[in-house]
């Protein structure tokens, strides 16, 4: 009886607690379903609606750039993409085990792309694909149809270990890719092609995989006509950026490709959706991105389940095409710069060379040229073997020389020691100085032993020649450098000069040791010298010496040819320095003008006009004058002022532990020389570099009359006036 009655209660209570489950499970259910549905409803919509509606951006016509004749010198013309859709193409038959249909139908595709018959298409589809896929998938697909695939061996990053307590280098480990210049058999493309769409195909089925791009407009309209027979083709326009004129204006204008990895994430913060849209990667094309790609349209699409478009949502926005660029160069004075450049490299085998012009009186730049110069439409549509040459070539061609590269300015600096020189009082225009012969700086150790005193000389002296007493304009247009000496350093007690401190002070002033602001990327600059500044590096303190050789634009100073314009510019309009501008201005699709650049004043040089003068005629004494150092720049009935410089540098040779000299023991020179004109209203200065050119006069003169002759005769002509003095 008691046990009877012990086990109703004992299935009652299991009954009980099993309600009580059973309950407590719905109430948990009904809180968590309220909590979905009424208190998170909000996040789980948007999830929702993140998964139904997708954002679509139509890429805006990117602007066309001008020179400043309205002569186009970028355009968008029109490339075509092969791709196909996952969703078109036939799913494998059960009955059919031993056809393949999606298979034969991808080699339906790249039969009509000629993909088995041209080395090229079958090239090109291998590297896109390669990207696609990665490293481990490719080859492991390609394997897996028994297709043999040749490996080139590269040396791979050699990373430093410690042992026995010291950092040391690992041994070097080759790495093997697969060698995409062998054109890959059509059964290894189709097993490429088919992996990359089955990847693709998990986002969505009916979104496009390109395997083909750069097709030309007839051999995507052949394609189109073939594609009724495969409806999973889609050819669609691509549009690539065309610069008209090659290698002409590569350094400014630039070129572009895909967001670089290390800048994903900021463009992503900058509203760039696709990793994959190109960009300005350099030039123009990079300073004024945001301007060149106006503003993508915007639809949303509503897809199913199976990723299907169903039908667009709310409204569209239509693209708003990127702003035009018209630039204050001229195209024909480009070509000019280019052609007068090149044929004077040529004639003394130079590495590189510079050429670049600018308005003085509001800073625009006339032209600009940096040779070796590359064509910036390798890099429209693929990178391949022009690519791979310009990075193996030593002179560099990719660097813009002009604001990327750093020369000691040798005697086109002496304006500077002079301006500096009357403005601060320390000579007078009237000041003379006699050079005799080379001078001799004491040692500081041993005063009175000539034999240990440091000498210094003239470029003249080398050919027995003393140019005995002179002026500022005299040594400007002798371009003396004992002059500049006394001027820069001083002369035991006989003449106080600047020092170090007032050099380093006018230097900066007038824009060295600062980038010039231009509107392009990449302009380096170093920084100015100063006594401070060799403790630090050398652990020496600065000498008379370093006041000799900085005062003529040697020693550890260091300049680009765009700063060497900048001084230019500021003597030739009495003192003004201004920011250098490519881009005059900016207008829209109707041809409305959105943005208009205005001159840009860096600062006021503190001289006063009369003492610049002084300078400015030293410059019309180099051309002018029968004893000046650049008269073969002159042109014939316009007044053209300039300055000759020849710069001494060091081309360390490891092997020798020295600096390369030729045969006489004298170290190789960059050839130099400035200029501007008219000499009363200057409307174009000049600078021209060469490196390892040897004499400006001889070397860098040339060129720059050349130019200017072109420019007052053909590009600015004028009526001919016979030159006077000033």
């Amino acid at each position: 009886m008691f046990e009877e009655r012990t086990g109703r209660d004992t299935a009652t209570l299991t009954m009980v607690v099993f309600r009580l489950g059973i309950v407590i499970v719905f109430v948990v259910m009904v809180a968590r379903m309220f909590e979905l549905q009424v208190i998170q409803n909000e996040r789980y919509e948007t999830l929702a609606n993140r998964n139904r509606l997708l954002r679509m951006e139509t890429p805006a016509p990117r602007g066309i750039i001008y020179d400043r004749n309205g002569t186009i010198l970028v355009r968008n013309r029109p490339s075509f993409e092969v791709a196909l859709v996952p969703e078109d193409l036939p799913f494998d038959d059960l009955d059919t085990e031993d056809i393949d249909e999606e298979a034969v139908e991808i080699e339906k595709v790249l039969r009509i792309l000629r993909a088995d018959s041209d080395p090229d298409v079958a090239l090109r589809m291998a590297a896109i694909l390669f990207n696609k896929l990665g490293y481990d998938d490719f080859i492991r697909t390609v394997q897996r149809v028994n297709v043999p695939i040749s490996f080139l061996s590269e040396p791979a990053f050699v990373t430093p270990v410690m042992e026995d307590g010291r950092l040391t280098m690992a041994e070097p480990r080759k790495v093997y890719l697969p060698d995409l210049d062998q054109p890959l058999p059509l059964e290894g493309l189709v097993a490429l092609v088919k992996r990359t769409v089955a990847i693709q195909s998990m986002g969505s089925a009916s979104d496009p995989v390109p395997i083909l791009d750069g097709v030309d407009r007839t051999r995507a309209f052949e394609i189109s006509e073939d594609s009724f027979r495969i409806p999973a083709v889609r050819v669609t326009q691509v549009p690539v950026r065309e610069y008209i004129y090659g290698d002409l204006l590569s350094h400014v204008l630039g070129f572009m490709g895909p967001i670089p990895a290390f800048a994903a994430e900021n463009y992503r913060a900058a509203g760039y959706t696709n990793p994959n849209e190109k960009v300005g990667l350099n030039g123009l094309e990079y300073t004024y991105q945001r301007e060149l790609r106006g503003e993508p349209g915007v639809r949303y699409s509503e897809r199913n389940i199976l990723g299907v478009d169903v039908r667009t949502v709310g409204p569209v926005i239509e693209p708003v095409p990127g702003l035009n660029l018209h630039l204050n160069i001229d195209r024909r004075l480009q070509t000019v710069m280019r052609d007068a450049l090149q044929e004077m490299m040529d004639e003394v085998d130079a590495p590189w060379g510079v050429t670049v012009a600018m308005n003085p009186q509001n800073g625009a730049v006339l032209g600009m040229v940096s040779l070796p110069s590359y064509d910036n439409n390798i890099f429209a549509e693929r990178i391949g073997e022009d690519y791979l040459k310009l990075e193996q070539d030593e002179r560099r061609p990719l660097i813009n020389y002009a604001i990327g590269g750093l020369y000691p300015p040798g005697s086109v600096f002496k304006m500077v020691t002079s301006a500096a020189g009357l403005a601060e009082g320390v000579i007078t225009p009237q000041t003379v100085v006699v050079d005799s012969g080379p001078i001799y700086l004491p040692n500081r150790y041993f005063p009175d032993d000539r034999s240990q005193a440091q000498e210094f000389v003239s470029w003249n002296h080398k050919y027995g020649i003393v140019h005995g007493r002179m002026n500022v304009v005299s040594a400007l247009a002798l371009s003396n450098d004992i002059f500049f000496y006394y001027l820069g350093g001083g002369y035991l007690d006989q003449f106080q000069g600047l020092g170090h401190q007032l050099l380093s002070k006018w230097t900066e002033l007038f824009g060295f040791g600062e980038t010039t602001g231009i509107d392009l990327p990449g302009e380096v600059t170093s920084l100015v010298p100063t006594d401070q500044w060799k403790r630090q590096l050398f652990a020496e303190p600065w000498t008379t010496g370093d006041s000799y050789n900085m005062s003529i634009g040697q020693g550890y100073v260091l300049s680009t040819p765009m700063q060497v314009l900048v001084e230019t510019a500021a003597i030739a309009n009495g003192g003004t320095l201004y920011v250098p501008k490519v881009v005059h201005h900016m207008t829209d699709a109707n041809g409305g003008v959105q943005k208009d650049f205005e001159p840009e004043i860096k600062r006021e040089l503190p001289i006063s006009k009369e003492d610049m003068e002084y300078i400015r005629r030293g410059m019309w004494e180099v051309v002018n004058s029968d004893y000046g150092t650049g008269r073969v720049a002159r042109v014939p009935g316009v007044e053209v002022a300039g300055k000759t410089g020849t710069a001494e540098f060091c081309e360390y040779i490891p092997e020798e532990r020295d600096c390369r000299r030729d045969e006489k023991g004298f170290l190789p020179f960059h050839a130099w020389f400035s200029a501007f004109a008219p000499y009363d209203n200057p409307e174009i200065a000049i600078v021209t570099f060469v490196y390892d050119g040897g004499e400006g006069s001889a070397v860098a003169a040339p060129v720059t009359q050349k130019i200017l002759e072109a420019y007052f005769t053909e590009i600015s002509p004028r009526p001919q006036s016979t030159a006077a003095q000033p």
